[in-house]
């Protein structure tokens, strides 16, 4: 029989698979997840991201990740502009619509793992300063 913690982590992976794909365009594919992955991340930390960076940073075929990255830019989920010392450069920045999609996956994932922390692992947390960082 399994251990509650596995139940636990089951459970927040679904959560994880039906928030996500209830707000943005996933679809079959992990290519346009981890892409928006990588943007939003480096537009948070405040990093350049450019579209050679974005392609090498992954693990999957330069024509798939061509065919998402161009069905992101016509959904307006990434957006490119001209980097600014360098001409031959783009930079990849994600779109407000993206941003705010985040903000309600990142909303609607903190609530689902606060209750599947006290309904599983039996511990009750009411904001995110609760969390351990791990460094």
């Amino acid at each position: 029989m399994p251990n509650q913690n596995i139940h636990a982590v089951i459970n927040l992976l679904m959560q994880v698979r039906e928030i996500t794909s209830s707000h943005l365009p996933i679809g079959h594919s992990f290519i346009p997840y981890e892409m928006m992955l990588i943007v939003v991340r480096h537009y948070i930390s405040q990093e350049e991201l450019t579209v050679k960076r974005l392609f090498n940073s992954g693990e999957f075929s330069e024509m798939g990740n061509r065919y998402h990255f161009r069905k992101l830019i016509e959904k307006d989920f990434i957006v490119l502009k001209n980097h600014p010392l360098d001409s031959r450069l783009k930079l990849i920045l994600p779109s407000q619509k993206l941003l705010d999609c985040f903000d309600q996956v990142s909303t609607q994932l903190f609530d689902a793992f606060l209750m599947i922390s006290k309904q599983y692992l039996g511990f009750e947390l009411t904001h995110a300063k609760d969390l351990p960082v791990s460094s």
